[in-house]
């Protein structure tokens, strides 16, 4: 199809598909094939096989250039390791994607350019730190076993905070004083640190967690700034650092007295699980009733043996001994761990079921929500048609078939049905329908 736009003196009204394969054929017939060099960023892989990332460039006024590229599965550079923060030089074509005005480099070739300017700071930084001591495992404060509050400093709109306000009550009941704060973007750095002095300036907070969740190097670099790095170290309150995920590391990872690899992981620290503290004191109140026990039992023995010893003469000074012994006995029955435990069972049963009903009235609304989100989304789902019989037709670079004139004779399509594929080469194409012939 002739994607061209001539200019016939008159104003031409033009649809939003054609101006979309005008700048398609545009870009592809400019950029065929083209090398870029740049700093890997955001890189992830789909369950496809396929990877997507932009290479980003950091120009002198302080903006940051972006190309957005994909890789292919069946790329022969596919197999190339990537991470966050190299500098590579990409070979590929650029192409766009009229679905959402975008375009983007195909990636056909990768080579490495050596060490991204982020890694370069990041590696000064820490060597600065290091060497002023502020990494010393010797100034590592120890966590607190039963914190009275536990302040964390994250976003309020983070799913980091929800995780760690659910694991804490989960496991045991705790107050929390969340300090609200950027955790990424301009400003974030400065409120972290401010958000730190805060907490670590109250006398009721016990420990606090600092961090967030996951993300590229960049939406993680808060936590790598300086002033936040010298806030944790200074924190006099025991910190906890909970930035990411588990693979992710930043600098206040190094400053916390304490790395958790996720801010789940952070909750988990900070405070004991109650089950667990149940169970220790019942193995406790157990061991020493049998401690109890043989000491009575052995004052006993010791009396009966003085009583045959003595004898007569000894009678009066025996019965004194038992008589003193029968009322240290009733003392001891008095303060029995036994009877202490049943009152702290009671109390921890009350606890129990204040934190299932806490749990249960924070949950209910959520799962009412994911439920009516189910019920409203199920209708959306674009393969839900394939399984009433119909097909999907897809190029062999992804591009959904919805018109006859998007491919030749000759080539090889892919058709979707509503269990697996077929791999289909085009016989011939028109406009109307046309019946299967044998």
């Amino acid at each position: 199809m002739d994607n061209s736009i001539e200019d016939s003196g008159q104003a031409q009204v033009l649809s939003v598909s054609q101006v979309s394969r005008y700048i398609k054929a545009t870009l592809e017939d400019s950029f065929p094939k083209i090398y870029v060099r740049g700093e890997v960023s955001g890189y992830s892989k789909a369950q496809s096989g396929h990877a997507y990332f932009s290479l980003i460039e950091r120009e002198p006024s302080g903006q940051t250039m972006k190309l957005d590229c994909v890789l292919y599965r069946f790329s022969r550079a596919s197999g190339k390791v990537l991470r966050n923060g190299d500098v590579v030089i990409a070979s590929g074509r650029v192409t766009s994607w009229g679905g959402a005005s975008r375009y983007q480099l195909v990636v056909e070739g990768i080579e490495d350019a050596g060490e991204g300017d982020l890694l370069k700071k990041l590696q000064q930084l820490k060597d600065k730190l290091l060497a002023e001591g502020l990494f010393d495992p010797a100034k590592k404060k120890p966590l607190p076993f039963l914190p009275r509050k536990v302040g964390v400093v994250t976003s309020l709109r983070g799913a980091a905070l929800r995780d760690i306000v659910r694991t804490l009550w989960l496991r045991y009941p705790v107050s929390v004083l969340v300090a609200d704060t950027l955790v990424q973007g301009d400003g974030a750095a400065e409120g972290i640190a401010k958000q730190i002095a805060a907490l670590d300036a109250r006398p009721d907070v016990d420990v606090i967690i600092v961090g967030r969740g996951g993300g590229s190097i960049e939406d993680l670099w808060a936590f790598n700034e300086e002033i936040v790095v010298r806030a944790v170290a200074a924190c006099r309150t025991p910190i906890v650092s909970a930035v990411g995920h588990e693979v992710d590391h930043v600098l206040s990872d190094e400053a916390a007295d304490v790395r958790a690899a996720t801010p789940t992981a952070a909750a988990q620290l900070v405070v004991p699980d109650i089950a667990m503290l149940h169970k220790g004191l019942g193995d406790t109140g157990d061991r020493l009733g049998m401690l109890m026990t043989r000491v009575l039992e052995g004052a006993y023995q010791s009396s009966d043996e003085m009583a045959m010893r003595l004898g007569v003469v000894g009678g009066r000074v025996f019965r004194n001994q038992e008589h003193r012994l029968e009322i240290l006995g009733h003392r001891l029955a008095a303060v029995h761990p036994a009877r202490v435990l049943a009152g702290e069972e009671r109390r921890l049963s009350m606890i129990d079921e204040r934190l299932k009903g806490a749990g249960n009235r924070l949950l209910t609304p959520f799962l009412r929500r994911l439920e009516a989100a189910d019920l409203k989304l199920r209708p959306c789902n674009p393969l839900g048609p394939l399984s009433r019989g119909y097909a999907l037709a897809r190029t062999r670079t992804g591009r959904v078939i919805n018109r006859f004139d998007q491919v030749e004779a000759g080539a090889d399509i892919q058709v979707m049905l509503g269990t697996g594929s077929l791999n289909c080469t085009v016989d011939s194409t028109s406009e109307g329908p046309q019946g299967i012939s044998s």
